[in-house]
């Protein structure tokens, strides 16, 4: 999936994955994990523990 303009500028600045789901939930859609860590500019990243 690939975000546009101003939606995309959001998500960019959202200080973590839930802020970002967030964001794209009150855009009207919906993303489970996996799509969110394939959105262009994502915020989230899996860090080995």
């Amino acid at each position: 999936m690939k975000l546009v303009g101003e939606l995309k500028d959001k998500v960019e600045k959202a200080e973590n994955q839930e802020e970002a789901k967030e964001i794209i939930k009150e855009a009207g859609m919906e993303l489970t994990d996996e799509e969110m860590d394939q959105v262009a500019g994502g915020v989230y990243t899996h860090l080995p523990h």
